[in-house]
């Protein structure tokens, strides 16, 4: 293990700079879908340039939260989108639309609005401790949490912008939910507490994550019944590519209560609402709250694949947006992947069930190759269909991970395959019953320090995930 953290280390001090332009591309039969998907690529994007770049994305911010791993990866989602660049092509059969984000037209509109939320948050600072209403106090940490929230994605942005002499805030996040929590009445039931969480939102349209644990991607029992009582309540979709807001938040787990924080998200990624809840044990004593498939979460956020020219995302169709999903047993969802190179790759699965735990490589092979297939030419640009499936046992978390690289010059695949062997009682090729180990071998084999010539190096590789949760 300690070993392949070095291995990690050295390949972030070696990376590239961050960029100072990024793009999105989106496809559609209508301008204003294709806007929309160009914008949710340019969103994903950013997401993967912080993640991949992390260790130098650390190193450029220097604020407090940056200083914890879980804070700047959390945050390093549903990034906020200002000064976007579009252009539009019409095509015989589809629209194309390219959404840029450029040093050169959009850091002064974000350094902008990080002077706008600075003087925001020292002006509430100085309302709140003046004042001595605890309703009022209420409001005022409720508005300084969303402000210190967006100060925190708008300059995470303009970090990546390569934005200097940026405006400072000396207070946190932690330290707002901290206050939050000992003036706030505990809700003695789910209900109540959703209730509150909600109750100035008069949007629509809206998709609805599950609100998961602080640190984890995992949608817990507790995670379940949140959200399918705020469904109930709220104008919701199914899918987030029929949303026009992105409802998202996380619970951290308390020595005697649950504490929820809820953001409300425009599709430019802006938060548009925060609120939060206090729940009493009472509340969520007979279901199962605490996550259980954490060391699987750590190992995802310790290291990630990325190039700096090479794009790629796997997803289930109409998820364009989605940050893991729940689903039912008998769903139909269509797997589907994007990449902006001709490219060679292999899907890795992990079960992270209650029961059955393993990762596999799944048999999507083509060319006298059971694990690895293509895409090249017309496909390149948009999201390639691969196969339809319906949900089904065994019940759980599930993660499938895309790992690509470039073609060769000649058109040839040259990617590594990790071994793995034919399980008779599952029918897949298994990599590891610890989906854990599965994860950190298969990520090994694309480390930079293991490439041994320079044909290698130039053929960039790209990894993305996909985090989806089924209930029977």
């Amino acid at each position: 293990m300690g070993y392949l953290k070095l291995v990690s280390l050295l390949m972030f001090f070696t990376s590239t700079l961050l960029s100072n332009s990024i793009l999105g591309v989106g496809y559609s039969y209508s301008s204003d879908q294709a806007k929309k998907n160009s914008l949710a690529d340019l969103s994903n994007n950013i997401s993967v340039e912080v993640k991949s770049e992390f260790k130098t994305s650390k190193k450029k911010l220097e604020d407090n939260y940056s200083k914890s791993n879980e804070s700047l990866l959390e945050l390093s989602s549903n990034l906020p989108l200002l000064g976007v660049d579009f252009k539009e092509f019409v095509g015989s059969k589809l629209v194309k639309s390219t959404a840029t984000l450029s040093s050169k037209s959009a850091l002064k509109v974000y350094k902008l609005e990080l002077n706008r939320l600075a003087s925001n948050i020292k002006t509430n600072k100085r309302f709140l401790k003046n004042s001595n209403n605890q309703s009022e106090k209420y409001n005022i940490l409720n508005q300084l949490l969303k402000d210190i929230e967006s100060f925190n994605k708008h300059k995470i942005v303009a970090t990546i912008l390569n934005g200097s002499n940026l405006p400072k805030i000396d207070i946190t996040k932690s330290q707002i939910e901290l206050q939050l929590q000992k003036i706030s009445s505990k809700a003695p039931n789910i209900d109540i507490a959703v209730n509150k969480l909600i109750q100035n939102i008069d949007k629509k349209n809206i998709y609805i994550s599950a609100i998961k644990p602080s640190g984890s991607y995992e949608v817990t029992q507790f995670a379940k019944i949140v959200k399918n009582s705020i469904s109930k309540k709220l104008d919701n979709v199914y899918k987030s590519d029929d949303a026009e807001y992105f409802l998202k938040g996380d619970y951290e787990i308390l020595k005697d209560s649950l504490f929820i924080t809820l953001n409300l998200y425009d599709l430019n990624n802006k938060i548009v609402y925060t609120n939060t809840a206090t729940l009493a044990p009472s509340a969520y004593k007979n279901t199962k709250y605490k996550p259980t498939t954490k060391d699987f979460d750590t190992a995802m956020n310790s290291s990630m694949i990325g190039g700096a020219n090479l794009k790629v995302k796997i997803g289930f169709k109409g998820y364009n947006r989605a940050n893991g999903i729940d689903l039912n047993n008998g769903d139909k969802v269509d797997l589907v992947v994007k990449t902006n190179r001709d490219i060679c790759y292999f899907l890795q699965g992990s079960t992270l069930s209650k029961n059955k735990k393993y990762s596999y490589l799944l048999p999507i092979g083509s060319d006298n190759s059971q694990f690895t297939n293509k895409i090249t030419g017309d496909d390149v640009n948009i999201f390639k269909p691969l196969f339809t499936t319906y949900v089904g046992k065994p019940f759980g978390r599930e993660v499938l991970t895309i790992f690509a690289k470039e073609l060769n010059k000649k058109g040839e695949c040259e990617i590594k395959i990790p071994n793995c062997r034919y399980d008779n009682n599952i029918q897949l090729c298994l990599l590891s019953d610890k989906p854990t180990i599965g994860l950190i071998s298969t990520r090994a084999l694309f480390m930079p320090q293991q490439r041994r010539n320079e044909k290698e190096i130039k053929l960039e590789v790209a990894e993305s995930s996909i985090d989806f949760t089924t209930s029977n």
